[in-house]
């Protein structure tokens, strides 16, 4: 694909060869530098680099020779390697301050830790060592091939049809809108207005949600359950979940903890884990969403209780690692008071569960458990001749029972215990006979205070304060809105009592950490990107018309968005990030030219529409190679895809504008940054 764009563009299959040979040769160095350092080979670290960005370079190298040999092939003896070396001279400036500027712009994704680092580094490092070598590609093998690869006679004495059409439509569009400098200032400034109401109402969320293909439902049941009552109760959830829907092959239950304790649970809790057909074989028009709805659905009708919460089983393991919790969101309730943890965590769960998008809203502890309470009364053990000691040893015996010999099943002891029948509840324990010293024997109610209540089935903390979860799942919005609306309405509904406090968690802790990287360490790289600018063009000027690239191409990036209704994710963050570097270097490209004809006494107007014909076919070509080698990823459906798509649209959508300012509103507003110099007598 990236040969045949070249070949359109530039007219020369040996040209377009030349240009793409940087890919594999960049690849392969950056393979070998991965296998040195470490950096596995995976969907994010390989899947993710753009063909595109690594022949940037080459590009502007090639064209520029190709443009180079075309005015000398007109001229007699003319030496076509002198030519091809002075024209890589001339463009070996502009090709490095903009291919390094790239290679910066992803320094902020190496600056990511914990889980978004884990997701991204690798390919931000993957990206930084293939750009390394393509510029050094571009600046020593791209023009030595050419040199020795291309002549004059390679260079077509016609342009391709491709950039005869662009020669036909684009200068009669630049005449027309440099002479109104003030309509497309208004048309620039509405775009970013655009751009910033997109960007309001735009959602957010951590990493885009993978379609597994599988389901996990979690259940809760009552703490002191039996084994027996679990299965029971789990092979009837399978019935169920089996006949709710034509989609689903296959129902498993996994109930408590493992042999190998990785995953401790109880055994009121159980993962039903449900198979399903392919998405290719579902029921025209049925979502994900609406295949939970029906299974929620049926399960609240056949098989009430046991709080479902509907999940993924990566997705599962991904939010236990963020947060603690298997659900997408997770509030934590902190204080010392466990009625007040509870009841506040009750009322958090009452105020979540009428907020849009908030689903599977539970209290992430088990139910309560019955509890047998026996207070001695010294008092009165001690008028029977008793202490409290030997209360409450009668107490052992009787619930643990007497060992009164063994038995042996091989080379395995088997304990023969002597224990007391009919202790069914704190009713009929009273009755138990306490020994006394001299003989008899007394009501256990003599001596002891004996009650039932119910008692917490697990005490959770977390920095030595007892902690109380409430989690949910994110579904049919996003979750950094559906997240601030329910922290708006928790906020405004509940007044916490005193030492209780709120604490956000899961993704949207990830997400907010994420955010605050990235706000420190992408200052930091813009500054340096200005430094670089700055020793490239030494003027103020140059580097606020380049930056001006940036928030026009992110209003491309957000319309794309829009159109695909994604949010905008960390994933989609990236892409800001890589379609920054892009149009840093388009307009590098572009201004570097502007400054050279400024220099042989062109006006800046002139300079500027000058430029913009001579580097109109190079800023084509590495925006449109660069999108192409995008949109595979945009439109993939495979396993992971959803982790790229957002990226890739960003990308895609935003090379469009950042293309147009780069050949439409940069060379007509050039001459408001930079006034004409005097007139030479």
């Amino acid at each position: 694909m990236v040969v045949a764009v070249l070949f359109l563009l530039l007219g020369s299959l040996r040209a377009g060869l030349l240009v793409a040979s940087a890919i594999p040769l960049s690849m392969l160095f950056a393979t070998a530098a991965m296998s040195l350092w470490g950096v596995p080979g995976n969907l994010m670290s390989l899947g993710a680099i753009d063909f595109g960005l690594l022949v940037d370079g080459a590009v502007v190298m090639v064209e520029g020779a190709m443009a180079a040999l075309a005015v000398a092939g007109r001229a007699p003896g003319a030496d076509a390697r002198a030519v091809i070396r002075e024209a890589g001279g001339r463009l070996s400036r502009p090709v490095f301050f903009s291919v390094l500027i790239i290679v910066l712009v992803y320094v902020p994704v190496l600056a990511l830790s914990g889980t978004d680092g884990k997701l991204f580094r690798p390919m931000a490092l993957t990206v930084v060592l293939a750009l390394a070598v393509a510029l050094l590609l571009s600046l020593t093998f791209v023009p030595a091939a050419t040199a020795l690869f291309l002549r004059a006679r390679d260079v077509p004495s016609r342009e391709p049809w491709v950039m005869r059409l662009v020669e036909h439509v684009y200068p009669p569009t630049l005449r027309r809108f440099s002479a109104r400098p003030v309509l497309v200032a208004g048309l620039a400034l509405l775009g970013l207005a655009v751009g910033a109401v997109l960007l309001h109402r735009t959602g957010t969320e951590f990493a885009p949600q993978l379609n597994e293909g599988d389901l996990v439902v979690q259940t809760t049941r009552q703490a002191d359950i039996s084994l027996a009552q679990s299965v029971v109760e789990a092979q009837h959830f399978e019935r169920v979940l089996r006949g709710a829907a034509p989609e689903v092959t296959q129902v498993v239950s996994r109930i408590g903890s493992p042999a190998v304790a990785t995953d401790i649970m109880g055994l009121e809790q159980a993962d039903v884990f449900v198979s399903l057909v392919p998405r290719a074989q579902w029921r025209p028009g049925l979502t994900l969403e609406r295949l939970i709805a029906e299974l929620k659905a049926a399960l609240q009708r056949e098989a009430p209780g046991g709080e479902p919460s509907f999940t993924q089983p990566i997705q599962m393991r991904f939010n236990e690692l963020l947060g603690g919790s298997v659900t997408d969101v997770v509030v934590s309730v902190y204080g010392e008071d466990l009625g007040e943890l509870a009841a506040t965590a009750a009322q958090v769960r009452e105020v979540l569960a009428r907020q849009s998008g908030a689903e599977d809203v539970r209290v992430l502890a088990p139910p309560s458990v019955p509890l047998l309470t026996v207070r001695p009364r010294a008092l009165d053990a001690a008028n029977l001749g008793l202490d409290a000691a030997d209360v409450l040893e009668t107490v052992r015996v009787a619930r643990q029972g007497h060992e009164v010999g063994a038995t042996w099943h091989g080379a395995v002891r088997i304990p023969v215990v002597l224990k007391q029948a009919g202790i069914e509840s704190a009713w009929s324990f009273k009755d138990t006979p306490v020994p006394l010293p001299g003989g008899g024997a007394v009501p256990l109610s003599r001596v002891a205070e004996v009650s039932g209540e119910d008692a917490p089935g697990q005490v959770n903390r977390r920095n030595g304060a007892r902690r109380l979860m409430v989690g949910f799942n994110v579904r049919g919005a996003d979750l950094g809105t559906v997240v601030e609306t329910a922290r708006a309405a928790v906020d405004a509904t509940l007044k916490l009592p005193a030492g209780v406090r709120l604490e956000w968690g899961g993704q949207f802790e990830s997400l907010r950490a994420a955010k605050a990287r990235l706000a420190v360490v992408i200052p930091a790289v813009l500054a340096l990107i200005v430094l670089v600018l700055l020793a490239a063009f030494r003027r103020v000027s140059a580097v606020v018309i380049i930056f001006s690239h940036v928030p026009f191409a992110a209003v491309g990036g957000l319309i794309a968005l829009a159109l695909r209704q994604m949010p905008v994710s960390l994933s989609a963050a990236i892409g800001f990030i890589a379609l920054a570097g892009i149009a840093v270097l388009n307009g590098v490209v572009l201004l570097s030219r502007i400054v050279e004809l400024e220099a042989e006494g062109h006006s800046p107007a002139a300079a500027a529409i000058a430029a913009a014909h001579a580097r109109v076919r190079p800023v084509l070509m590495t925006a449109l190679v660069a999108a192409l080698g995008f949109v595979p990823m945009m439109l993939a459906q495979g396993p992971g895809a959803e982790v790229q798509r957002p990226l890739a649209t960003v990308v895609v959508g935003g090379l469009f504008s950042s293309t147009l300012l780069t050949l439409i509103v940069l060379p007509t507003l050039y001459r408001v940054f930079r006034r004409a110099p005097p007139a030479r007598s």
